[in-house]
């Protein structure tokens, strides 16, 4: 059985080490990180910029508490947009070594978040679908679908290719 020392230098020593941090990290923290930030950067600047022409009425970056947590609601969907980020990232495959899968990611975001939105996460809060959704599908679509290109171009950013490390 090999032995796996939790000293950094000698981990550094051991490529079968430094390959599975690598892949912790391209695999599970990078694509948190990044889905955090696209949801600060490109998700709610999409809702701010449709508030701004006068297509929408919520604003981005709402400081309404999100309940149960009472943390501000942009907050809480960041932290659940980096949950979202680590299952796309999965699911398409995210890896330096392969081509970005950008029309997937940006798909992926516009129609999964937006169908966990509407159908599982506001009916746990209270809020059920009714009457004409296109507006509300349409919004969440877009900003959404911003979100997922986002994350991707923050993976992106953030992975080394194995010819940089």
């Amino acid at each position: 059985m090999a032995h796996v020392s939790n000293n950094p230098v000698q981990a550094t020593r051991n490529p079968a080490a430094c390959t599975l941090a690598v892949q912790c990290m391209q695999k599970l923290i990078l694509p948190f990180v990044a889905g955090f930030l696209a949801s600060l950067f490109f998700h709610e600047s999409t809702l701010a910029l449709l508030h701004a022409a006068g297509m929408i009425e919520p604003t981005g970056f709402s400081t309404a508490p999100f309940l149960p947590l009472g943390l501000p609601e942009f907050i809480a969907n960041a932290i659940w947009s980096a949950f979202w980020a680590v299952l796309m990232a999965w699911l398409l495959r995210v890896a330096p070594h392969r081509h970005a899968p950008w029309v997937p990611a940006f798909v992926f975001g516009g129609i999964a978040l937006t169908a966990a939105s509407v159908f599982v996460v506001d009916p746990l809060r209270g809020i059920w679908p009714s009457g004409n959704m296109l507006p509300r599908l349409a919004v969440g679509f877009a900003a959404n679908a911003m979100w997922g290109w986002g994350a991707l171009v923050f993976m992106r950013a953030f992975m080394a290719s194995e010819d940089e490390e």
